[in-house]
């Protein structure tokens, strides 16, 4: 099946125009369609975990809800200087935002908004390691984690400011 939309955009904000100084912002929770694909991937459900959790994140993944209203609102309200989807996870599409900017970013990985549903199913589905002082998401719009700096890359720092290992976001064509 193969499908085609077309449209203009009133005010187009691209994936290469972040500079250095920019906040690194995410709208929502992280995870949830990952920790919904390790969920569906498993042959039993975990155990210990209640199935209102179970069913929000296999939701998250087979009906994802994109944040059209909210990326239509960022894009109105002037100061947003680039922006894209994260679909393919932060770790993959906050690298391809900053590599077309020709820049980096840092972000504090104790800032990140995690619900609580993909916090529950994190160790069960051992798909991440959640550290216990991430924040729970709080359903604010705009939750700040980093900025973007001069240079390429993307540095992940703890609370300390100590760099740590994040997986890989999600890669189409990866084996």
């Amino acid at each position: 099946m193969s499908v085609t939309l077309l449209g203009e955009a009133a005010r187009p904000v691209l994936r290469s125009t972040a500079r250095p100084g920019d906040v690194v912002a995410v709208t929502g929770t992280l995870g949830r369609s990952a920790a919904g694909l390790a969920v569906l991937e498993r042959e039993t459900a975990p155990r210990g975990v209640e199935a209102a959790r179970l069913d929000d994140v296999t939701g998250a993944h087979l009906r994802p809800r994109p944040r059209v209203d909210e990326g239509r609102w960022l894009a109105g309200a002037g100061g947003v200087t680039a922006m894209m989807d994260l679909s393919d996870g932060l770790a993959t599409d906050l690298g391809r935002l900053v590599a077309e900017s020709g820049a980096g970013a840092r972000v504090d990985v104790e800032r990140l908004p995690i619900a609580a549903a993909t916090r529950a199913v994190a160790e069960p589905t051992a798909f991440a390691r959640l550290r216990d002082g991430l924040p729970e998401a709080t359903g604010t719009l705009l939750t700040a984690v980093g900025e973007v700096v001069a240079g390429s890359g993307t540095r992940w720092l703890d609370g300390r400011g100590r760099a740590v290992a994040v997986a890989p976001g999600f890669e189409h064509f990866r084996e």
